[in-house]
């Protein structure tokens, strides 16, 4: 869960991997959510990031990426075996 406080203090419920989470800030990069998908996970990993809104928005997060987030996203994390 993320410990810093939102702007306007807002709680964001989010499922990675299937996990329901709750984040306190408006935005999350790829390393946060892969630790959350795999908390302890070594730097330098690669993984696959996905994410999806309710409101039928999806994309992709690569390494150093940021997404606002929003109520309800659900993010998919995978190990990739790209080099």
């Amino acid at each position: 869960m993320s410990t810093d406080k939102s702007e306007n203090g807002k709680t964001y419920s989010i499922v990675v991997n299937g996990t329901q989470e709750s984040w306190m800030d408006h935005d999350i990069t790829y390393e946060q959510v892969v630790q959350l998908a795999f908390p302890g996970s070594p730097p330098g990993n690669l993984y696959t990031v996905t994410h999806a809104d309710p409101h039928g928005k999806d994309g992709s997060l690569a390494p150093s990426g940021v997404t606002k987030v929003k109520d309800g996203m659900v993010f998919n994390v995978g190990k990739t075996n790209r080099s």
